[in-house]
């Protein structure tokens, strides 16, 4: 089982994180989700507290253990959500079935991967090892170099939107999960460059985007509701690629509209 945290009460909702994140990510938003959800927030396969798979961690293995971890807890078709990586995942879950049903209720994929051109995926691979290279060369002073606000808008600024209101101890753990964790370039080499194909997923969908987004460009979006033409698609303005710093609230709403919680 995938280690997790679990908050609130109600429809359960599952939270799956970016590449280089961690459960506790999610922070920011929890309050909100959990007014109106179970939210159990998981660390995915070489990240926090899970142990990496063995073997490639492709997008459709990494989505058997969250379907796995969900089952071990007992959730009757949850609501799921994630962000680039953890978005993927969402999209994967929302197509799957089993006995003829959907394995989850609805599914919100921030900026997720999938959607890509050639030239697209090359850049974002390019992007996120020299990201991994540059916290692995700082993590043993990032405590001291995350607090003064240019050093957080120089080190996040193709991640966020707004850096400079990433907490300083937020940061921090980002690049050592980053720099550290060793799910970051096994996932980064199988998963990152995956690719969704057309078709109809009934599953209700909701993909969204930042509208700032530096990495995975958000003319992606308009890509992902060609292929999948049952999916929603809801610009994220003035939020980047990881937009739970940018504006917390807009991520909530998002999320609480895609599960059906609010309207």
């Amino acid at each position: 089982m995938l280690a997790h945290d679990v908050v609130g009460t109600g429809p359960p909702l599952v939270l799956l994180h970016f590449l280089g994140g961690h459960r506790n990510v999610w922070r920011p938003v929890l309050p909100r989700l959990a007014e109106h959800h179970q939210v159990f927030s998981l660390d995915l396969p070489g990240f926090g507290d899970s142990s990496p798979l063995p073997g490639s961690p492709t997008l459709p293995r990494i989505g058997d253990a969250v379907l796995e971890t969900i089952d071990a807890l007992g959730l009757e078709r949850p609501a799921v959500a994630g962000i680039s990586i953890g978005g993927g995942l969402a999209v994967e879950l929302a197509a799957r079935e089993r006995d003829g049903r959907a394995v989850v209720s609805s599914a919100v994929a921030i900026s997720p991967v999938g959607f890509t051109s050639r030239a697209e995926s090359a850049f974002a691979k390019a992007s996120l090892r020299a990201t991994h290279a540059a916290c692995r060369a700082v993590v043993g002073q990032i405590d001291r170099l995350s607090g003064p606000r240019a050093l957080r808008t120089a080190f996040g600024a193709q991640i966020f939107a707004k850096p400079w209101d990433v907490p300083a101890a937020d940061l921090a753990a980002l690049v050592r999960s980053v720099a550290l964790s060793p799910g970051t370039l096994p996932t980064l080499r199988a998963a990152v460059g995956h690719q969704f194909a057309g078709g109809a997923i009934t599953t209700p969908l909701t993909i969204a985007w930042g509208q700032r987004d530096a990495l995975l460009l958000p003319r992606q979006g308009a890509r992902a509701v060609e292929r999948l033409p049952f999916a929603q698609l809801v610009p994220m303005r003035g939020c980047g690629h990881v937009p739970l710093w940018d504006d917390t609230a807009l991520v909530g709403d998002v999320i609480l509209r895609g599960s059906r919680a609010i309207r």
